[in-house]
């Protein structure tokens, strides 16, 4: 229980310095959000009326102190440009972005342990050199451009999907997943390949380690000992690795939304930003971060049912 105080503990003092940082970043960043709406055009007793109304004038720490009261009761504030709710604004893309990360997780899973397994068992042979050529071609292409890919040649050429008809998970779940198929495998092909390499490195290391000559003079098979024997120990450093490899797959999908057009969080992100939206932006940030940090609290309970004699 100590240990998970301790997490719980500095899970929340990280995600009160992100918001803090979240929130005065866009005070250094040049710009009035009263002036953007109102329009160049606007006189500066307008745009003075309309951030004494914003609560623009507000003392610093005051307005950051009143965002975060709100922000720890479920109120994200009002969009600038669209006077909604924020949290009406991202509710339904939420699950967007979560779902593409999770499926693109999924196909880093589904392509890296067995691809790993396959190199450790013919180490040295053909079928391990074919995939260290494919995992550093792979490594090299950036997420993005493997999704202009795949949009050119699965939806201009061979036409197995429509290029920007994204389908929303209301209206047909399949159709949903189906449309993320593309994007997923998108952000998990470079992820992959690394995780590949790294797992490959453990398991032969673990390979060379007493335990499993022991194993191995028991008369085991090589199979056997490679899948009961080595394969936990040596999963422990991918774990760390996928738990960054899944805040990095967030981050992805920004860009991934927008090739494939996918209403996700990364659009609302990008749009609200060159708007000067300020709670649409700080909203989706400290989200991110959220979710972010939970996955490193998870990842560290993890290693530590898996080892008990890691202390992290």
């Amino acid at each position: 229980m100590k240990f998970v105080f301790r997490k719980l503990s500095g899970l929340i003092i990280a995600l009160l310095i992100v918001s803090m940082l979240a929130f005065l970043a866009f005070e250094v960043i040049p710009g009035d959000p009263a002036r953007s709406i109102l329009g160049t055009e606007a006189t500066e007793a307008k745009v003075q009326a309309l951030r004494e109304e914003m609560g623009l004038n507000r003392p610093l720490p005051q307005r950051y102190g009143l965002w975060l009261k709100d922000f720890a009761a479920g109120d994200m504030g009002m969009s600038y440009s669209y006077q909604v709710p924020v949290r009406e604004m991202i509710g339904d893309k939420i699950p967007i972005t979560i779902t593409l990360t999770l499926m693109g997780f999924f196909f880093i899973l589904l392509f890296s342990i067995p691809v790993s397994l396959l190199s450790v068992r013919y180490e040295n042979r053909f079928v391990d050199q074919f995939f260290l050529i494919l995992n550093q071609v792979t490594m090299s292409v950036p997420p993005f451009f493997v999704g202009i890919i795949f949009t050119v040649l699965f939806g201009l050429v061979f036409k197995l999907f429509t290029p920007g008809g994204y389908v929303s998970y209301t209206e047909s779940l399949t159709g949903f997943l189906g449309y993320l198929i593309l994007p997923s495998i998108a952000i998990a092909l470079p992820k992959a390949a690394m995780t590949t390499k790294l797992f490959r490195s453990s398991l032969i290391t673990e390979m060379r380690q007493d335990y499993v000559r022991t194993a191995m003079s028991r008369g085991n098979a090589p199979w056997r000992v490679l899948v009961h024997h080595a394969l936990k120990n040596g999963i422990l450093p991918v774990i760390t690795f996928l738990g960054m490899a899944i805040a990095d797959m967030i981050a992805n999908s920004i860009v991934i939304e927008q090739v494939f057009g996918i209403p996700g969080l990364g659009r609302t992100l990008i749009s609200s930003i060159s708007k000067r939206d300020y709670p649409v932006v700080e909203a989706v940030i400290v989200l991110i971060a959220v979710v972010i940090l939970v996955i490193n609290v998870i990842v560290d309970l993890l290693y530590r049912k898996l080892d008990k004699r890691i202390e992290i």
